[in-house]
C-alpha cells in the first residue's frame, strides 16, 4: 500500500524542511505489506500557508480508486515562530491524532484498518522519539 505525506505551503513557513526530514526510504517499506485490497494508498496533504487561512480540511474517499486523501491544517502564524526540531515534533503529533482517526472513520471492504493504524503509530512514534525531549524542570 501507498502511504503518502505532501504539503500545501510557503516556503517562510517552515514545513518544506519538515517534508524532507520525513521523507525516508524505509517508510516505503513499513507500509510495503499487505492490508487487503480495499484501500490501495493513502495520502496526507500537510497545509501550512497565510494564504490558507480560514481554509477548511478537505477529505476525500475515492472507492472506485481505492484512494484517501486527507488535510492536516497547520496554524501558520503558531507553526513558522516553532524551532525546526519543535515543527517536526508538532507534526509528527498531528500526523499520530489526525491520521488514525480519520482513517478509522471509514469502513473499508477488505482493509485490515487496524494493522494500517497500528503500524502507522508505531512508525511515526519512533520518529518522533528521534527528536531531542525537551527537559521539563519541577519545583518542589
Amino acid at each position: 500500500m501507498e502511504c503518502n505525506i505532501f504539503g500545501d505551503c510557503d516556503h517562510y513557513s517552515g514545513l518544506p524542511d519538515v517534508l524532507h526530514w520525513l521523507s525516508r526510504p524505509e517508510q516505503e517499506e513499513v507500509f510495503a505489506k499487505d492490508y487487503g485490497d480495499g484501500l490501495g494508498s493513502i495520502a496526507v496533504v500537510l497545509v501550512c500557508s497565510q494564504l490558507m487561512d480560514g481554509f477548511k480540511p478537505r477529505i476525500r474517499h475515492a472507492k472506485k480508486a481505492k484512494r484517501l486523501s486527507m488535510d492536516i491544517i497547520l496554524n501558520y502564524n503558531q507553526f513558522v515562530g516553532l524551532t525546526a526540531e519543535t515543527r517536526n515534533k508538532h507534526v509528527v503529533e498531528a500526523l499520530l491524532e489526525d491520521v488514525p482517526r480519520i482513517v478509522r472513520k471509514y469502513n473499508f471492504d477488505n482493509f485490515d484498518t487496524e494493522l494500517f493504524v497500528s503500524d502507522f503509530k508505531e512508525y511515526y512514534s519512533g520518529l518522533s522519539a528521534e527528536l531531542p525531549q525537551s527537559s521539563v524542570v519541577v519545583a518542589s
